[in-house]
């Protein structure tokens, strides 16, 4: 008994030691966002969202499942540092041939859409340049950051998020006070990422031997996992962006930055996901016992659920003083802000599922996700305005239905399959 209490204390220390430093992160990016939202024109704004959510289609397009056998290996070789250097490196070396394939077919169609909602020439390309130079840090940020996530690092993943979160709001702040605009807003996140990347490299380098080969094994075990959750990866790519792209063709270029703005407030529940990300994934990911497993699984998934319901009905009963935060320019959109919300919340939860499913590189077959969540869009099509905010939001949570039940029958399978390896192992 007393070893239980001793543990759980340990852990209730760590996460609201976590979490509170959470709290003041998520302060400083909501403080950034609702800066930039409020001195940017609806127009600048919208600029601002398309290339933000362009270079994360190709972010997620220069990992397409990397990511997941990173964790899957790293929990197998973490202690090892020279081991552990060769997965590093030879991760690196594969996500940045993947980016380079992502810019090239993404760049173009970012172009396009500046081009079509009344972006010059010059803005356009200055733009691109922003969002491709942080890419170049990106790369590296996330790789690099397995490595004190699976050593558990808690207090260096709290010295980056607060370096990040931090130096933008002063960057912002202080462009707000000179000239502010899409393009300096988003090389304020450029030198963020810069920075954030300097003192990652920093730790990673005196706690991996960096300079091992790349290891032909884990290549081919990569590759498998990104040939396996590729077609996935290119699909929710667009998917999780869907609303922008949406809104962008079916609407106006002030929907796109209502949209956005009224997205913001999302930013309550990305506390609890840092919590998963940095601290309860790398113990699912490493934890072998099938029992532990399931009780992990859907105790981190009612933590989310709980998060959703308070927030939403707090959204019901807080409305006008939030939208008041976003300024005068998003006064009136009441009805909109429960739905952007809402979706928001339904991917959240969707993709925790998903990040805990492959964290272990349980990943279902492509064909039967990309079939159920086209079929659901196509049933929302027959009900749905896309030209409305509201419209493509309520588009946006149908095609998310089939997707929970998919995740579930994912990690159900998953767990199965440990049970089945330890009882072989017992006979």
């Amino acid at each position: 008994m007393s070893k239980r209490f001793f543990k759980a204390f340990y852990w209730i220390k760590l996460l609201s030691k976590f979490v509170s430093v959470q709290l003041i992160v998520q302060a400083l990016n909501l403080a950034s966002g609702i800066l930039i939202i409020r001195t940017l024109s609806k127009e600048e704004y919208a600029y601002f969202t398309l290339a933000n959510a362009m270079q994360g289609t190709i972010n997620v397009l220069a990992d397409s499942g990397i990511s997941s056998a990173l964790s899957a290996i790293g929990g197998r070789v973490w202690q090892d540092p020279y081991r552990f250097g060769q997965l590093i490196n030879t991760a690196m070396q594969l996500r940045r041939y993947l980016a380079i394939i992502a810019t090239l077919i993404i760049t173009p169609i970012l172009f396009w859409m500046l081009i079509q909602n009344g972006a010059s020439i010059v803005y356009t390309f200055l733009l691109i340049a922003a969002i491709l130079i942080e890419l170049l840090f990106y790369l590296n940020i996330g790789v690099l950051r397995i490595v004190p996530r699976l050593r558990s690092e808690i207090s260096l993943i709290q010295q980056l998020d607060l370096l990040s979160s931090g130096s933008r709001l002063v960057l912002i702040a202080t462009g707000s006070l000179t000239i502010l605009n899409a393009v300096t807003g988003a090389f304020a996140s450029t030198i963020t990422s810069c920075l954030n990347n300097l003192l990652l490299w920093r730790f990673v380098k005196v706690t991996v031997n960096t300079e091992a080969p790349t290891n032909e094994d884990y290549k081919k075990e990569i590759i498998k996992t990104v040939s396996y959750q590729m077609p996935n990866t290119i699909f929710y790519c667009f998917q999780g962006q869907i609303t922008i792209y949406l809104i962008s063709i079916f609407g106006k270029t002030e929907n796109i930055a209502e949209i956005a703005a009224l997205g913001r407030f999302g930013l309550v529940v990305s506390i609890i996901s840092a919590v998963m990300q940095n601290i309860l994934i790398p113990i699912f990911a490493k934890c072998q016992s099938s029992s532990k497993l399931i009780r992990l699984y859907f105790q981190i998934i009612f933590i989310y659920v709980v998060i959703a319901i308070v927030l939403l009905l707090f959204l019901l009963k807080f409305p006008n003083q939030l939208l008041w935060i976003l300024g005068n320019k998003y006064i009136n959109l009441n009805k909109e802000l429960f739905w952007v919300i809402l979706q928001n919340l339904v991917y959240t939860i969707l993709g925790a599922m998903g990040s805990l499913n492959t964290s272990k590189a349980w990943i279902p077959h492509p064909f039967i996700l990309i079939s159920l969540a086209i079929l659901s869009q196509c049933i929302a099509l027959l009900f749905v305005d896309l030209s409305s905010i509201k419209g493509v939001s309520i588009f946006s949570i149908i095609s998310a239905i089939p997707g929970f039940f998919l995740a579930a029958y994912i990690t159900y399978k998953g767990i199965q399959s440990i049970n089945n390896i330890s009882l072989k192992e017992q006979t």
